[in-house]
């Protein structure tokens, strides 16, 4: 390897890895933007997998939700619901046997006593239901301010849980100022908890904090309390290890065995979501069951429909909420971006249920994965051309979507999807970019070295296709010019480096200018000697005539050359030229590291043999090069001439200038 194609590879190399290093850092300076892309691109695998009821999570039966819709105001004709119809709901769903009934509302505050007094007992007497409460969320540690009520105050206080903790849990949610359902409704209910639900950075909701801090006691989720309850799982035997996992030790469904069940969650003790779908998946089918708040409503009053509402509800975990058109608590959730949030308390519940827990990969994982595209970056850069570069980097970005997606899909870990495809596609572009610059500056350089040799009609037809000087050698006819100065060692003699210098590149450009005026292709400069040929590249079928003109205007420009040349005091000019026409093998000739594109063979020494045997100042050709001009230019026969290398003398012929 070439110490310039090194020097490339290891730039190129340099530049992949840079352009890894450059995409990680844009991450970490702007987390806003590029996480929350990543995220979103993330949930097109949500969306993807929703639509198949083959890849679709399993949705556990026994979650059930009961909707305050549209419907309901328009089969019950109210404007609105009031607290007696809510404590009635509450009762006939104690009475179909459900296992627990989430209400997903608080109630802060009392209204009309009578009909919060039905509410309290028809709670009461359900002995299952589940109101909210409310904190303000911070992450950074807080001294717990009392809520200026003492009942609230005791409440908090009395439902606190104790659970066991391995690890610091400083990045655990800190709850203050606490907002509860109104005392008496909180104590009739068999518990409360909080419905703070926070977004990501981009506003959707993907994860829930199943616990938080107040104080230096815990708190639960709205549904990780349920959840928990409908499991038999008392705060007792919750292990919180931060950062890791929430396992429910012994945790058994009625009539199953117990066993345990780990939750994984970041260090704010956060979960993420496994969302089964959208609400609805078509106008009339649902991820879940739903039933009408109305219905059940109209069952209070018959005893044999709320009997036929037992046999469906027996044993279910109930969510009560608002759907109905211009309800506030909605949001985007990755499935979804109009998703009533009580459905992220249910999906919260089915996830735990199924325990069909998603991960993501950590950071060390993520990292592993990202050397891993380094490394197959440089070895693509360090075996592969530009154009398979690219191609190369576009099935690696289509072959990590793949494996994010199986990874997604069958195996329930979410992994970093953008930032190892941009860096794959910034590398791409940086590489190919560079690879595109040193090509056209190599490009430049070639054109440059051509166009020492070829006149500038056939440098740009070799430009634009090299194969003109790039393909194997090949034998064909040509004419051979070569030419030498008189004397020139006897008056280089007398002359500074300097003045031979100028003298020859003079002479030279001159000389070189005619060949090129003719499109002949100069070999090379042999002291004060010329090579040069006709016919290659590109065929010439004149290039013996080409090539006699050419020789014909040298001559005279040496001549004028010469006047001048006198005036100015120097020595006067004169050259020799001799030509040949004749087979000879074409081609680049040389070694790896250095390459000629040259003519060989015996016609191209006895084209040095008439240069030599050549008159002063006159053009002297052999006969195949008279028998190609013949009747173009004249020519006068000479007496034949004995060369080196040919035992027979050879018929000459000289051009008059």
């Amino acid at each position: 390897m070439t110490t310039s194609k090194r020097h490339v590879t290891r730039n190129t190399v340099y530049l992949v890895i840079g352009a890894c290093i450059g995409v990680h850092l844009l991450f970490a300076l702007f987390p806003n933007v590029f996480v929350a892309w990543n995220a979103q691109t993330s949930d097109r695998l949500f969306v993807f997998r929703s639509g198949s009821d083959a890849l679709r999570p399993r949705y556990d039966s026994t979650i059930v939700h009961v909707d305050i819709s549209d419907k309901t105001f328009q089969e019950l004709q109210y404007s609105y619901l009031n607290r007696f119809q809510y404590g009635r709901v509450a009762q006939s769903l104690g009475e179909t046997g459900t296992a627990l009934q989430i209400w997903d509302f608080i109630f802060p505050a009392r209204t009309n006593p009578s009909e919060d007094s039905v509410f309290v007992a028809g709670v009461a007497k359900a002995g299952n239901a589940y109101f909210g409460l409310a904190f303000n969320l911070a992450q950074e540690h807080r001294t717990p301010r009392r809520s200026r009520n003492d009942q609230i105050d005791r409440y908090v206080d009395s439902t606190e849980w104790k659970i066991f903790v391995e690890g610091s849990v400083d990045r655990l949610f800190e709850g203050v100022d606490p907002k509860i359902t109104f005392p008496a409704l909180a104590a009739a209910s068999r518990g409360l908890g909080y419905l703070n639900i926070n977004f990501d950075r981009d506003g959707v909701y993907r994860r829930v904090p199943l616990l938080f801090r107040h104080g230096t006691a815990f708190y639960p989720s709205f549904a990780f309390r349920a959840v928990c309850d409908y499991l038999s799982v008392p705060p007792d035997r919750i292990e919180l290890r931060a950062g890791t996992s929430i396992t429910l030790k012994g945790a058994r469904r009625q009539g199953g065995s117990a066993r345990d069940i780990i939750i994984p969650v970041d260090e704010s003790a956060c979960m993420l979501v496994n969302y089964i779908g959208p609400l609805q998946r078509s106008d009339t089918l649902y991820s879940m069951l739903h039933i009408d708040f109305a219905d059940i409503l109209r069952a209070s009053d018959d005893r044999m429909e709320l009997d036929i509402w037992r046999d469906m509800l027996e044993g279910k975990i109930v969510v009560v909420s608002e759907v109905a058109t211009g309800a506030s608590d909605v949001g985007p959730v990755p499935t979804d971006n109009q998703f009533p949030l009580s459905g992220v308390h249910s999906n919260v519940l089915n996830t735990i249920l199924t325990e069909n827990f998603l991960r993501e990969a950590s950071g060390l994982e993520t990292l592993g994965i990202e050397a891993v595209v380094v490394i197959v970056l440089v070895l693509f850069s360090l075996g592969l051309s530009s154009r398979n570069y690219s191609l190369g980097a576009v099935g690696l970005i289509a072959g990590y979507f793949l494996v994010s997606a199986v990874a997604f899909l069958y195996f329930n870990l979410i992994l970093d999807v953008l930032r190892p495809v941009l860096q794959i596609g910034t590398s791409a572009f940086t590489v190919v970019a560079y690879h595109y610059v040193v090509a056209q500056r190599e490009k430049q350089s070639l054109q440059r070295s051509f166009e020492a040799y070829f006149p500038p009609t056939v440098v740009k037809r070799i430009m634009a296709n090299p194969e003109l000087i790039t393909q194997k050698g090949q034998k064909k006819e040509l004419t051979i010019l070569f030419s030498d100065i008189k004397s020139f060692t006897t008056y280089s003699s007398t002359m500074t480096p300097d003045e031979i210098q100028k003298a020859l590149n003079e002479y030279f450009e001159a000389m070189v200018e005619i060949v090129f005026k003719y499109e002949g292709t100069v070999d090379k400069f042999i002291g004060d000697g010329l090579m040069v040929f006709f016919g290659d590249p590109e065929d010439q079928p004149d290039h013996a005539l080409r090539c006699v003109r050419a020789a014909i205007e040298m001559q005279q420009k040496t001549r004028a050359i010469r006047e001048q040349w006198e005036r100015e005091g120097k020595f006067p000019l004169q050259i020799r030229i001799g030509i040949n026409s004749g087979p000879v093998v074409v081609g680049n000739m040389g070694s790896a590291r250095r390459l000629s594109y040259t003519v060989l063979g015996s016609d191209v020494n006895l084209a040095q043999r008439l240069e030599s045997n050549a008159p002063i100042g006159g053009i002297l050709i052999s006969h195949r090069t008279f028998e190609l001009i013949s009747g173009a230019v004249p020519a006068k026969p000479l007496e034949p001439i004995k060369v080196k290398g040919l035992d027979v003398p050879i018929a000459v012929y000289e051009v008059p200038v």
